[in-house]
């Protein structure tokens, strides 16, 4: 469909609830039916069953038609069960779309926002709001595994080794941020994971190892030997050859041979229980991705990881029908009747035991994965969701690390928004001043952000983005802790180390700072700050700078080749004017003083 160039409004997810919603709706009225159909079949089988029983017509007759209703009986009551599945994927496929409408409204209430992933002591993700509330993070997050959150929070939180990575990042998400409808599916039958419910992957740590007697073909063949002599002395006991004590005998018997195996049966059982419901949204997500064709090399990577040798599809139905044969274990008529006479706890072990020696050493792999799926599905919904992004191009061994046109912030709305153009020089220190508010601050995590999204192969919020792979390292706040009687300045200190470091151990880096050594006084800041910043001149290092100290500009003076001013002007009259946009040179105008007057002008 034709996209808007700007943000996306919500129509589009509203025409798709609209459209949703007629065919939830006749879900429902199914399901209202089919409780009475079955109630009339199961009516209907009983008494025909029971009148052909009197003989009060032809008992095969009779007996032929009680047992057409029952095969009805339980055809509806298949019927029933798909209906519900029906049912919980349309609601959630509209719990989808609602929730990317509270997107586009600036209300990302709906999803994650990842806050047990802050790190303070990261090098740049705790600056340039990658986690908690309104951040990166938050807005592109819709995982619902734990699984795909820390796959997600990983991509944010790194920086690829090459330039092909991100390459092969942005043709993945081009193709899922087209694929609306396989996005939507698979996002809806994700809503249907239990949180409380574990992760399947417990199956391959807690599953207990195998007995070699009961799992060999000779603990087959006396499995075997048993359930037939049982039998045949039922039988027997039936014509008169034998006593009924021998087949009573043999039931007890059997009934009691699984009880060497209760420890194992019962934590088996007890792991699956908690596991039935997600086991069964991991085959569903299969199917999503089997049915889907991809043509990006990532994509069609984890299709081939799900599907190749060894089919994931086949592993997790397989594994979603013994949960369900263990679940049948609570039923206690069904567990003795069907142990007594056919040892079915001993099959579902056996069956167990054959599927973990298939498939132990790949669940941790296909939930991976899918893990990863999902998290693309989120990239690729953020991207979709803004089509006036841009995608960004990778330059490698450019002389600037990024060149950048329309450069905003992508967390500020279209229409509030002030973009910029900035050109950052390889080896070059920015020097940013301005007045307080003017939008340094936000100017340095515009970049940030920026650069945080192209390396995960995402569009950015800019008309030209044009960079070159680095690090990122930043420094914008810096906090006392009293618990361990730390104060401010020793954790700027702290940090400016932790930033030394980093600088030595790794390619180039873009190092951002807001307001160097906040923590000591003016002569004694100015000081450090051009001893630390000429010492950053001999690593490989690029900087941006924003100061209030303009005594800082003057390196620019001293050393052109390396610093370079750049400034947020304000102008100052009865109210002052922001522009927001940087230009060269140094901010002429300051209001701390001019803000200060009018409060006082105002209160006293």
């Amino acid at each position: 469909m034709d996209l808007p160039t700007g943000k996306m409004n919500g129509e589009y997810y509203r025409k798709k609830i609209e459209e949703n919603t007629g065919v939830l709706d006749g879900v429902k009225s199914r399901l209202r039916i089919i409780p009475f159909l079955k109630l009339l079949f199961f009516a209907a089988g009983v008494s025909l069953a029971v009148a052909a029983f009197r003989s009060e017509w032809d008992g095969t007759a009779g007996f032929a038609v009680a047992a057409l209703s029952f095969v009805i009986f339980f055809l509806l009551c298949k019927r029933d069960e798909l209906y519900l599945h029906k049912r919980a994927y349309h609601e959630a496929l509209n719990d989808v779309y609602a929730g990317e409408i509270s997107f586009l409204n600036g209300d990302y209430r709906p999803f994650d926002d990842g806050e047990r992933f802050i790190d303070r002591k990261h090098p740049y993700s705790y600056d340039m709001d990658v986690f908690g509330e309104n951040s990166i993070y938050h807005m592109m997050n819709r995982t619902v595994t734990p699984e795909a959150a820390s796959v997600l929070a990983e991509k944010l939180s790194s920086i690829p080794d090459s330039g092909e990575e991100i390459a092969a990042r942005q043709e993945s998400l081009a193709e899922l941020s087209r694929m609306e409808g396989f996005r939507h599916r698979f996002m809806a039958v994700c809503k249907g994971f239990d949180g409380e419910g574990g992760d399947c992957a417990r199956i391959s740590a807690d599953g207990g190892n195998s007995n070699s007697l009961l799992t060999s073909k000779a603990g087959l063949v006396l499995i075997c030997i048993s359930i037939t002599l049982s039998l045949a002395s039922g039988l027997l006991a039936r014509l008169g050859g034998v006593p009924w004590s021998l087949p009573a005998s043999l039931f007890v018997m059997q009934l009691f041979v699984p009880m060497i195996f209760a420890k194992e049966l019962n934590r088996i059982g007890a792991d699956m229980g908690f596991l039935h419901k997600n086991t069964l949204i991991h085959a569903r997500l299969l199917d999503v991705v089997y049915n889907e064709t991809f043509d990006a090399g990532r994509n069609r990577e984890v299709k081939e990881k799900l599907f190749g040798v060894h089919n994931s599809r086949e592993a997790l139905r397989e594994l979603s029908s013994l949960l369900k044969k263990f679940d049948q274990r609570h039923n206690a008529y069904i567990l003795v009747l069907l142990n007594g006479f056919f040892l079915r706890d001993l099959f579902l072990l056996r069956r167990f035991y054959r599927w973990k020696e298939a498939y132990l050493h790949h669940i941790r792999s296909w939930i991976g994965a899918l893990a990863e799926m999902e998290a693309r599905v989120s990239q690729a919904t953020y991207m979709f969701n803004l089509p006036g992004f841009t995608r960004p191009v990778i330059a490698e061994d450019a002389d600037a690390l990024i060149d950048a046109s329309g450069l905003g912030h992508p967390f500020i709305p279209e229409e509030k928004r002030v973009d910029n153009d900035i050109r950052i020089g390889k080896r070059i220190f920015l020097i940013v001043t301005g007045a307080n508010m003017a939008g340094k601050s936000t100017f340095l995590r515009t970049v940030g952000a920026n650069y945080i999204l192209a390396v995960n192969g995402m569009n950015v919020c800019a008309s030209k983005f044009v960079f070159s792979l680095f690090n990122l390292f930043s420094s914008m706040r810096n906090t006392d802790d009293l618990s361990s009687g730390t104060s401010y300045f020793k954790a700027e200190l702290e940090r400016m180390r932790e930033l030394i470091r980093y600088c030595r151990s790794h390619r180039h880096t873009l190092i951002i700072l807001d307001e160097l050594l906040k923590g000591t006084n003016s002569r004694d800041k100015l000081d450090g700050s051009i001893l630390f910043l000429k010492k950053m001149t001999e690593l490989p290092v690029t900087g941006i700078i924003a100061t209030h100290d303009l005594a800082l500009a003057e390196l620019e003076n001293e050393l052109p080749a390396l610093f370079q001013n750049s400034c947020f002007e304000i102008s100052l009259s009865e109210e002052e004017q922001y522009s927001y946009k940087i230009q060269r040179g140094v901010s002429r105008n300051l209001n701390a003083t001019f803000l200060l007057q009018v409060i006082l002008s105002e209160e006293l």
